[in-house]
């Protein structure tokens, strides 16, 4: 199992601001292989494995593809075979606004 932080947490490190929430997504292991390490996890997810830890989500490696429209349109897939370049596939990499200082 290998845990990555994403998604917002990320773009704030870069910017050298504290971020408010924490996301992580959780690479090659099953719901069992998380919950043993983390045995007070919460489930939240529905559509496919999302726990919270200590305030911060966990989201397992999912791949997306588009069944329909709006944001619930999506078939989801998730297994401890979807590698993190897979999820990361998914996610946008926008940076909203970046202002400098000066």
């Amino acid at each position: 199992m290998k845990i990555y932080a994403v998604g917002g947490s990320v773009r704030d490190e870069i910017l050298g601001i504290e971020a408010n929430d924490k996301d992580f997504v959780v690479v090659g292991a099953t719901e069992a292989e998380f919950l043993a390490k983390f045995p007070k996890a919460e489930k939240v997810g529905k559509s496919f494995p999302v726990f919270l830890v200590n305030g911060c989500e966990y989201a397992f490696a999912r791949k997306e593809r588009k069944n329909g429209r709006g944001y619930t349109g999506f078939d989801v897939e998730f297994s401890p075979d979807i590698t993190l370049e897979e999820d990361l596939k998914r996610r946008d990499i926008t940076i909203n606004a970046i202002k400098t200082k000066g």
